[in-house]
């Protein structure tokens, strides 16, 4: 992975998620996590989660459901 670079987002309600949004080699990943610092170690590279569509079971926009 090339130069990475990326922002926490805050909850907008209390018991919401923390959104981890990264930005490298002109792609754009989300994750969710659990708290500032999970979010934060997410962000060093130490804890990675599947992207939000893959923990829901949901395919990604623009794919046609079967």
């Amino acid at each position: 992975m090339g130069d990475t670079t990326g922002v926490i987002y805050s909850p907008p309600k209390i018991g919401l998620p923390f959104l981890v949004v990264t930005f490298a080699d002109g792609a754009i990943q989300t994750q969710t996590a659990a708290s500032r610092s999970e979010a934060r170690a997410m962000l060093a590279g130490k804890t990675r989660r599947p992207p939000i569509a893959a923990m829901n079971g949901d395919k990604p926009a623009g794919v046609a459901k079967q």
